[in-house]
């Protein structure tokens, strides 16, 4: 479904001239009302056990890597603050709920989804709601400054669904108000692909082509391969956990991450090709992937 409205959103640019309002109301309603949706009905009710290790370990080592590399070549190479930012949400977080679940489900079956979850859940989707607040805060178009970026972090929606989620982990929220939080939260995908479809394209300027090419190199290839080496070396990479954690490692950027950064202001051409093209990749790379593990 993911693949499929993204390519649809894609296609209607040839048909249909999407006012660059509807476009923005899109980003809007995903960063203030589905995502934060999200957020309470999955934080709130995640379950944490000893099994749980390896997957959260692997998924922040992994974030970790693709953001020390960012900023290195980002210094190194005198990116903008803005691409710099973009990367550092689109080049570290992936695709691991929509996309990687299901891939990890089909790729290595029904016993590796609860690692696959896992990941995701207590890794990168805690990640976005925490760490990508504080990027957009400080790397978004406005003031800079820490006063500016606690400012910023401490408005942004998702953030204050991640505190609300916390807080409400002790309360037996009724199963009528996660049903409706899940309903909404169904929407985050299929809105957010088809507003970073709608702005997609192929034709990359000479300004961020060799920069895709870097980042999703980091994000797609080296992450998983470090991750696939510290796993041969310390455990058993074909162990449920640890090839669960090398696939959704090799997940393209994630979609409600590139919202996030077009919403904050940052390189927006950077972003949608970023995440377009990486999940058009994820086709040939997931499989083959797969197959090594």
């Amino acid at each position: 479904m993911v693949v499929v409205v993204f390519l649809l959103g894609w296609a209607s640019q040839s048909r249909i001239a999407v006012p660059p309002k509807w476009l923005q109301w899109a980003d809007r309603y995903v960063i203030n009302v589905a995502l934060p949706a999200v957020i309470v009905a999955k934080v709130s009710q995640v379950e944490i056990t000893g099994a749980s290790g390896i997957p959260v370990l692997a998924a922040w080592g992994s974030m970790g890597f693709c953001g020390a590399v960012v900023l290195i070549a980002g210094r190194r190479l005198a990116w903008s603050q803005s691409q710099i930012g973009a990367l550092l949400l689109v080049a570290v977080l992936g695709n691991t709920s929509f996309l990687g679940i299901e891939v990890v489900r089909t790729l290595l079956g029904d016993s590796h989804v609860a690692a696959a979850v896992t990941y995701d859940q207590l890794g990168t989707f805690l990640a976005l709601s925490l760490y990508g607040s504080w990027v957009a805060g400080k790397y978004g178009a406005s003031a800079s400054g820490w006063r500016s970026v606690a400012h910023r972090v401490s408005r942004f929606t998702p953030f204050i669904a991640l505190l609300v989620s916390v807080a409400v982990r002790g309360i037996d929220i009724p199963s009528q108000a996660l049903s409706v939080l899940d309903g909404i939260g169904l929407t985050v995908a299929p809105v957010a692909m088809a507003v970073l479809g709608a702005r997609f394209n192929l034709r990359w300027s000479s300004r961020v082509k060799w920069i895709v090419v870097g980042g999703l190199s980091v994000k797609m290839v080296a992450a998983p391969l470090a991750l696939l080496l510290i796993g041969s070396a310390f455990g058993d990479v074909s162990s449920i956990e640890w090839s669960a954690s090398v696939l959704q490692s090799a997940a393209p950027p994630m979609v409600t991450a590139g919202v996030v950064a077009i919403a904050a202001g940052l390189d927006e051409e950077l972003v949608v090709a970023m995440v377009g093209t990486g999940t058009l990749f994820s086709f040939l790379s997931l499989p083959l992937f797969s197959l090594i593990i």
